[in-house]
């Protein structure tokens, strides 16, 4: 059997420590960034508003409009999902913005795959429980309700809709099913809203399994 000199065995043990940290440090610095996102060079800062911590959802109770059978949220796992909410009824305004939402996914490209789109309706003040929009043109939007006042007060807790106009904002779900980012639609553009997105989606790439 060859001998393998010392130095030379050494050597190899170092081309292979550098291929594998070359292959590793992409997927790695991506998971770390997300989970980090204060640690993103300054020029690449969110316009977006961090959720910190970030919150899981999946305990809100919401009722799915279509089947009227609780929802599960697992149903959305493994992808980042858009979340508009509105007080009562949907009307113009509430499906322009959703509109908005679609077309925000369409400019994503091929990376729309990973994206999905909530509607969640809140009652009125009143307590009148808010009627369903038309759909036309908005399909793939899933539309969810609250069952219960108590649920209702779980929704706004959540997504601090004390502090925040709900019918200005845009919500955002992680892969992992916890609230962690709001855009104001208001005061953002479009382009600024996109860019952040694109940034998360290219971030998660290696770790998202996306349908």
């Amino acid at each position: 059997m060859m001998k393998v000199e010392p130095s030379r065995a050494r050597k190899n043990r170092v081309t292979l420590l550098a291929l594998i940290a070359v292959f590793a440090m992409p997927p790695l610095l991506g998971w770390l960034f997300i989970m980090n996102p204060e640690w993103l060079p300054s020029e690449t800062v969110n316009k977006g508003v961090l959720v910190h911590p970030p919150r899981p959802v999946s305990g809100l109770q919401l009722i799915d409009a279509k089947s009227g059978q609780p929802f599960d949220w697992n149903q959305l796992r493994d992808q980042w999902v858009f979340v508009a909410i509105n007080h009562g009824d949907c009307e113009q305004r509430c499906v322009s913005r959703l509109i908005n939402l679609r077309q925000l996914r369409r400019a994503l490209g091929a990376e729309r795959q990973r994206v999905a789109r909530v509607l969640i309706l809140l009652p009125e003040e009143s307590g009148k429980a808010a009627e369903l929009p038309p759909m036309d043109g908005l399909e793939g939007t899933q539309i969810l309700h609250t069952a219960t006042g108590s649920v209702a007060g779980d929704t706004v807790s959540l997504f601090e809709l004390n502090q925040v106009d709900a019918s200005d904002h845009l919500f955002i779900i992680d892969p992992r099913g916890d609230l962690m980012m709001r855009h104001n639609l208001k005061t953002l553009k479009t382009k600024e809203i996109l860019k952040d997105l694109q940034l998360l989606l290219k971030a998660s790439a290696n770790w998202v399994q996306g349908e």
